[in-house]
């Protein structure tokens, strides 16, 4: 019998290699459409094959891989329905808790937010998307946290995978980088002046910007696209 030792470095191990193998897909370092094999990930992350395979299997509960008996594992692309119904989520919870946040965002939070906006300008300068999504991400999530709403954030972080490679396509993307900071400032400007229903506005339109923009992108990523593949099998 393994040790509770054993066993919980066992899990943080697993643990580990599903983060890992999840963050590589959602930041499209892990193309859409690309075969992946369990021996190279299970070499490359220093792990035996078995925890691998179970974060394949997880990943494909949400739709991140298809493992085809025979063929293998892919990275699945993106699916565009499933990307909607996230943004829904998102919009809903985040639209949700913005009165209790301006209720509880105070003055240190207010240069703490404008701080992330400033950093979030230097990714555009600097041509860093990656590091951009990540600063979108923290300033996003300090509104749920100053509202006192951290498990809703849970969720969105959690069931969001399809439209994050979305916002990872989109910012690849020159005036769509920029426009989404600009958009932060505007709502900055609408926290200090304590004006949620123009907030809450401009918060709608940020989030629903990138499905928005989903034509482009086809044309753009074709391969990338579950809704691009079948079309072109019709």
């Amino acid at each position: 019998m393994p040790s509770p030792t054993n066993k919980a470095q066992d899990n943080s191990i697993r643990e580990n290699v599903y983060r890992v193998i999840r963050e590589n897909i959602t930041s499209l370092q892990l193309a859409p459409g690309t075969t992946v094999s369990t021996q190279e990930l299970a070499a490359k992350l220093q792990v035996s094959r078995t925890p691998v395979r179970e974060a394949f299997i997880r990943l494909q509960k949400e739709d991140l891989v298809e493992i085809t008996p025979q063929k293998g594992t892919m990275v699945s692309r993106i699916d565009l329905t499933r990307a909607e119904k996230e943004r829904f989520i998102r919009e809903s919870l985040e639209t949700a808790i913005l009165p209790l946040f301006l209720q509880n965002c105070t003055e240190p939070d207010l240069k703490e937010l404008e701080l992330l906006i400033e950093k979030q300008k230097a990714c555009f300068t600097g041509l860093k998307p990656l590091e951009f999504i990540a600063l979108d991400n923290q300033f996003h999530q300090r509104f749920f946290e100053l509202a006192g709403q951290d498990l809703s954030w849970d969720v969105v972080a959690s069931t969001n995978p399809h439209y994050n490679r979305l916002r990872v396509l989109t910012v690849q993307n020159a005036a769509t980088f920029d426009g989404a900071v600009r958009q932060h400032e505007v709502m900055m400007d609408q926290i200090r002046r304590r004006d949620i229903d123009a907030l809450r506005r401009e918060l709608t339109d940020h989030v629903r910007k990138i499905i928005a923009e989903k034509n482009v992108l086809l044309q753009l990523y074709p391969d990338y696209f579950a809704t691009a593949q079948q079309e072109m099998k019709l």
